[in-house]
């Protein structure tokens, strides 16, 4: 993405062409109000409190800086007397419609606005910014909730404003809800805990994908539940705001194996996505298909240890073979996935999202990614390391290709002691 030079308040500023001007404004300390705006969701413009003058001279004109493009010589105005004025009267007519959102009082006195003008014979504590329908739709990907009606009769609700299976009690709307109105999670495990029994109440945190098949044995009164704290601590915030399986990039196919292109690569087919102070790390594809069906997994740390890149992180065992893997990373462990103590062969189905493998507090984000393959340039990586793998099997004298040329589940099978350990040391001893 090219730079361009644009000006907020007189002082050049270099961004991202197209990039959103609102990120760059406040980047300058510069205050912005918003109500429907939240990092993570695509632009909506709502709300329209975060308007900014863009222009020169006479030749100017009000946008909603959250979903308006920078582009070369933009001058940007964010203190002028019309963006004040104009922003006053918004939150005019937000107090109008909901005069007791404490949300809407704070936005409204910090633009000078002690009491509206207006009246609304309706009051609603919604102040349809949408957030709740966005995180359900971008998110969680879920897509549970949505608008009903048009004008001054929309609302915010589910199909025919009856809870939907869809929903599965994530907690997401409320959390991101200014005001507190949505309460979806409540309103859905009520419903379970009436209409589902036994074997039926499956654990949230098992609809979410977060835990492996789990029954609730606590009447869904997650405050009390080890696993709703257990998560709550890794995460430090709602789960499906920090797994955003909505947004979940699909694997590309390389040669004969997947990769994921928000992943760092270790060399020793390990990886590791950064997500603020944490690392969750894990095998790849790679490292999944050579083992072949993985039947039991060693880890090698637990919580508290601290951990070097390179050091063994795990034991796998498949065919008859064993291979040692090293951590992509340094840094101290905070959790260890707790499905592989039931279930080792989820690495199988899904090595790269509930098959991971520890969560670490790297020691330096920055310095440790250094060493990796990035994203950009995991592809190429991946396709030089299947070339070197076909090599390395073809001296090995063993079958691992099918007739239609993709490689044999479970090749590694064919193998005798001696080419496995030339193949995992190879491909499993080096970050």
């Amino acid at each position: 993405m090219s730079l361009v030079t644009i000006k907020i308040n007189g002082s050049e500023v270099q961004v991202e062409q197209g990039e959103a001007i609102l990120g760059p404004i406040r980047a300058q300390g510069i205050k912005v109000p918003t109500l429907c705006h939240m990092d993570g969701l695509e632009p909506y413009g709502a709300c329209r409190l975060c308007m900014v003058e863009v222009g020169a001279g006479k030749r100017t004109k009000l946008v909603t800086s959250c979903n308006f493009p920078a582009n070369e010589g933009l001058e940007i105005q964010t203190d002028t007397e019309r963006v004040h004025r104009h922003r006053a009267m918004l939150a005019e007519l937000l107090l109008a419609r909901s005069p007791h959102v404490k949300v809407v009082q704070d936005i409204a006195a910090s633009l000078g606005v002690e009491k509206a003008r207006f009246t609304d014979t309706e009051e609603s504590d919604c102040l349809l910014c949408g957030l709740c329908v966005r995180v359900c739709d971008e998110i969680v990907g879920a897509s549970a909730i949505g608008y009903e009606g048009r004008g001054v009769d929309r609302v915010v609700g589910t199909p025919f404003y009856v809870n939907p299976d869809a929903c599965i009690a994530c907690g997401a709307c409320t959390e991101v809800c200014p005001t507190g109105l949505i309460q979806m999670e409540e309103q859905t495990k009520e419903r379970w805990r009436k209409e589902l029994s036994g074997n039926e109440r499956i654990c949230r945190y098992s609809r979410m994908g977060v835990v492996s098949a789990k029954v609730c044995p606590h009447n869904y009164d997650c405050a009390t539940c080890e696993v709703d704290q257990s998560i709550w601590d890794e995460f430090g915030m709602n789960a499906m705001l920090a797994l955003a399986p909505g947004k979940r990039r699909k694997p590309e196919k390389v040669s004969h194996f997947f990769v994921v292109e928000d992943r760092f690569y270790s060399r020793g087919h390990t990886w590791a996505k950064l997500k603020g102070d944490h690392a969750r790390v894990g095998m790849d594809d790679f490292a999944q298909r050579i083992v072949g069906q993985v039947s039991t997994v060693t880890l090698t740390a637990k919580p508290g240890d601290v951990v070097q890149s390179g050091q063994a992180a795990l034991t796998v065992a498949s065919n008859g073979h064993q291979a040692n893997m090293v951590f992509p990373v340094s840094g101290k462990v905070m959790r260890v996935n707790p499905l592989l103590e039931d279930d080792p062969t989820v690495i199988n189905d899904d090595c790269y999202q509930r098959g991971w493998l520890y969560v670490l507090e790297p020691q330096d984000s920055y310095e440790e990614t250094r060493k990796l393959v990035d994203p950009e340039h995991a592809d190429q990586w991946l396709l030089a390391e299947a070339d070197d793998l076909f090599r390395t099997l073809s001296a090995s004298g063993g079958a691992a290709l099918s007739d239609g040329g993709e490689l044999l589940p479970n090749f590694a099978s064919n193998l005798d002691k001696e080419s496995w350990d030339r193949v995992a040391k190879r491909f499993f001893s080096k970050v």
